[in-house]
């Protein structure tokens, strides 16, 4: 039986409960705020999604007082009028161009965009404290370390950080994250497949309670346990009372990350995805991740691989060896090819490989690291190893495009 939507309300069949849920989210958001400094000039963009119902009452709440909405991006709208494209997404460099502009006009500090359901988070900020000083966003990547160095160092500070505490990510983000962990000498599970579902399961599995961050690399993170999904509400919160430390500190995120490098060693990401459409779209993604399984590549971009680890079959394979066990929490199709320099015993290199789910294309990720060194600057580390992850992603390429055609 059909009945009309305002019939039924005035019937009192259907009851709105917005401002009840709101206010019970925003108290469980900003039970997770941290004590500390506040003054930060902040310009905040929904990108033409919900967001500014969540986000702009939790910053306030939580104590900056100097938030401004970006006014073209205010007006909720499914057609994103204003980004380029149309398309609503945080990792979208492009999306801050204009945030950028704006914001160096009018003296913001930090710039947050989220996507249109707000579970995502981006942001924009100065490289440095000086005048004229470029602005550059952060990766998904790079926000989880920040965020996990943020959170874990709190807890320590408190006095509060246990063994028992742990940090959650999927098996295609950053290695940082992992590495200041054991920093902090806590558990970090990083082997899921991707979807923020398996970071879910686990807080389910070891419990709420020494629940930290759940971070991955496509800018979803969910700090306390009041969601098993990414929300973006109490990322923003906690990112801007990072920035908000940092800026007192007279640091920018930047130098906080910076900072990271050097402790942990330099950590360089990115990705591609290759497109397979069309009706043979699927069964060309299924015969590559065939071929890679059974006839693994010796070397990419002069890098030889060292051992192929399979989450499909849960096998990890070193050439000239036979297979043996590797435990992942999931299986699924998802291939690691690790790779190793021998000049350059201390670097490490990988490429992770899986089909969409969703969409007909294969992507790939890329991961580059080099340990510690007192030389050298991460700026200077950092780009060497971005020229590593160029050559293999062009390599790659070639390859997908030579077996797709």
């Amino acid at each position: 039986r059909r009945i009309d939507f305002q019939q039924a309300l005035a019937e009192g069949k259907i009851l709105l409960c917005q401002e009840e849920v709101d206010a019970a989210f925003q108290r469980a958001v900003l039970e997770q705020s941290r004590p500390g400094p506040r003054d930060l000039k902040i310009l905040y963009s929904p990108l033409h999604g919900v967001g500014a119902s969540a986000v702009g009452p939790v910053l306030e709440a939580d104590g900056f007082s100097q938030v401004e909405v970006c006014g073209p991006h205010a007006a909720p709208d499914g057609d994103f009028p204003n980004v380029p494209n149309h398309v609503a997404n945080p990792e979208n460099p492009r999306v801050f161009d204009s945030l950028i502009e704006y914001a160096q006009a009018h003296g913001f500090e930090l710039i947050l965009a989220t996507d249109p359901d707000c579970d995502r988070v981006g942001c924009a900020t100065p490289v440095r404290w000086t005048p004229g000083a470029a602005w550059k966003t952060l990766t998904g990547n790079q926000i989880g370390a920040l965020l996990a160095e943020y959170l874990l160092q709190q807890a320590k500070q408190a006095g509060c950080l246990t063994p028992n505490h742990y940090v959650v990510k999927t098996a295609v983000t950053t290695e940082l994250i992992r590495r200041i962990a054991q920093a902090y000498e806590v558990r970090c599970v990083g082997d899921l497949l991707v979807g923020f579902k398996w970071i879910g399961g686990v807080i389910d599995q070891l419990g709420p309670d020494g629940f930290v961050l759940g971070a991955e690399e496509s800018y979803g993170f969910l700090i306390g346990t009041h969601a098993r999904d990414k929300d973006a509400a109490v990322a923003a919160m906690i990112l801007s009372e990072l920035a908000a430390q940092a800026k007192a500190a007279g640091q920018t995120l930047h130098q906080k990350l910076e900072d990271l490098f050097r402790r942990y060693g330099c950590h360089q990401e990115s990705a591609f995805s290759q497109q397979m459409p069309g009706a043979e779209g699927m069964q060309k993604m299924q015969t590559l991740m065939n071929h890679l399984r059974t006839q693994p590549p010796r070397q990419i971009a002069g890098l030889p691989v060292t051992a192929v680890r399979d989450y499909l079959q849960a096998i990890r394979t070193e050439p000239g060896r036979s297979s043996e066990p590797y435990p992942v929490p999931q299986k699924g199709d998802m291939l690691f090819f690790d790779l190793a320099d021998p000049a350059e015993p201390t670097a490490h290199y990988a490429v992770a490989v899986r089909p969409s789910g969703t969409e007909p294309k294969v992507k790939f990720y890329l991961f580059a690291y080099q340990a510690p060194d007192s030389s050298p600057e991460p700026e200077e580390v950092r780009g060497a190893l971005e020229k590593r992850l160029s050559a293999l992603e062009a390599e790659l390429k070639l390859f997908v495009e030579n077996f797709a055609s």
